[in-house]
């Protein structure tokens, strides 16, 4: 799976570098990890019916208030997807999670939101498996996301 990544990456002719590592399973674990660039946590979550899907992408220190996205698209009360739900959905577990597992999602209903303060920097992101690492900016990866037809938008989280 990861190859698709790199595929879709290089015929967009964006530029990445990828490091692989140990398999990492929390942010906090992550952090031997020395890269200078923004370290952000993916995070799958959803609706009180399950109805709507948004994945989350901020800086891994940010504490999310799932009411700032909550109030922003007008849903009801949030909280994360479970693991068979991210299964269903994106085909990983939480340990993997990234805006490059929305190629799983044929269905194109999860809505990408990053945090704001993201805009213009180099961000991690795990290629589909936790012992790898792509940096690369984050408006490529926003070309990646047009390429695969998502929506996204940016929030102050």
């Amino acid at each position: 799976m990861r190859q698709k990544i790199f595929d879709i990456l290089d015929s967009l002719e964006i530029y990445y570098t990828n490091y692989e590592h140990v398999p990492v399973f929390t942010c906090g674990e992550s952090k031997w990890i020395e890269l200078p660039w923004e370290r952000v946590k993916s995070l799958l979550i959803r609706n009180k019916k399950s109805t709507n899907f948004y994945m989350v992408v901020a800086s891994d220190c940010t504490r999310l208030d799932t009411n700032l996205v909550r109030a922003k698209f007008g849903d009801s009360k949030m909280s994360f997807a479970s693991e068979e739900q991210m299964m269903e959905k994106i085909w990983l577990k939480p340990w993997s999670v990234s805006p490059f597992a929305l190629v799983n999602n044929k269905e194109k209903d999860i809505i990408v939101v990053f945090e704001k303060r993201l805009e213009g920097k180099k961000i991690w992101l795990h290629p589909l498996r936790n012992d790898n690492t792509i940096v690369l900016n984050i408006n490529d990866v926003l070309r990646f996301l047009d390429n695969i037809g998502f929506e996204y938008h940016f929030l102050d989280l």
